[in-house]
């Protein structure tokens, strides 16, 4: 008779560590889904501050372009390599 309670007290430690396995499974799936959300978060955020940063810089050159000649070229030259830069950023997104 002892031995069967025994047995019985096993089955019922083991069903107990089956169910709470089960519930930390369902706990690291769905914290797993959260991460991934989180991640493709970020990479949203990151490609925003990016193309924020690039408007900033659009900006500050567009206000202050000057009048004289050798001004106009420097910084038609500086809008040219950042379209080359944006133009490079582009290809690399759809790669």
């Amino acid at each position: 008779m002892e031995l069967k309670e025994k047995l019985k007290s096993v089955s019922r430690k083991v069903e107990t560590l089956r169910e709470r396995y089960l519930h930390l499974l369902g706990e690291k799936k769905e914290m797993e889904r959260t991460i991934e959300r989180q991640e493709l978060e970020i990479a949203k955020l990151e490609k925003e501050v990016k193309q924020l940063k690039i408007d900033n810089e659009f900006l500050r050159v567009a206000r202050s372009v000057p009048s004289s000649p050798e001004a106009i070229a420097r910084y038609k030259g500086q809008v040219a390599k950042m379209v080359r830069d944006i133009d490079r950023c582009i290809k690399q997104l759809n790669a």
